[in-house]
């Protein structure tokens, strides 16, 4: 067996998640932490093994390179993301728009609360973007998408391309998250708002487009 094939033979299982405990999981800890405050360039395997409590050498056991860790860890981060979205729409009626809107809610409490793991999500370590089929669980997209399907199915939405309602409302989500972190809104939006964070910023946007969605008489 030579080298290449032992390191891949030696890769983690990208079927599950590492467990607490293990050094699999200590090492991504290490990695999500590095990732989100320095980034891919900056982070280095010896950091990350510091940052683990073992030796350089010792990460090599399970990921053959950089690359491969890291990609390991945005799956992982990804599968715990997309359950935070089902757990959020678990409880609601199929084909509501309460479940769309509990998915927005959701993503951005993600967002928001696990900061460090969202920037994680969307990390560029690659050349060029990847298609969402490579990913677990598209990011989501496929609970988002059968959810704006449903609605469509039970006249909820008006009848719209499924692809195109979701890349719009995770676009929206998405954009409003993303605003907050590079932006101070405090001497520009109307204060009856509130305090400006994404849940308010979200409620307070939604009228805006639920007429142009919602199926009309």
């Amino acid at each position: 067996m030579n080298n290449k094939t032992a390191a891949r033979k030696s890769l983690p299982d990208h079927s599950r998640p590492p467990m607490a405990g293990t050094t699999i999981y200590a090492i991504v800890e290490a990695t999500r932490t590095l990732l989100a405050t320095q980034g891919y360039e900056a982070l280095s395997m010896r950091e990350v093994a510091a940052g683990a409590g073992i030796t350089p050498p010792a990460i090599y056991r399970h990921f053959p390179n950089k690359d491969a860790l890291i990609d390991f860890v945005v799956k992982d981060t990804l599968r715990e993301f997309e359950l935070h979205l089902l757990r959020a729409i678990a409880p609601l009626p199929v084909g509501s728009y309460e479940r769309l809107l509990a998915l927005g809610s959701a993503y951005i409490r993600v967002a928001t609360e696990h900061e460090a793991q969202f920037k994680i999500l969307f990390t560029r370590f690659r050349s060029r973007p990847r298609k969402l089929a490579d990913f677990p669980g598209q990011w989501g997209y496929q609970v988002l998408r059968q959810c704006v399907v449903e609605a469509i199915d039970a006249g909820i939405l008006r009848e719209m391309d499924p692809d195109l309602a979701s890349f719009f409302f995770w676009s929206r989500v998405h954009g409003i998250v993303m605003l907050l972190l590079a932006c101070d809104f405090s001497e520009t939006l109307p204060p009856e708002i509130g305090d400006l964070t994404a849940e308010n910023l979200f409620a307070a946007t939604r009228d805006l487009v639920v007429s142009g969605l919602k199926a009309g008489p």
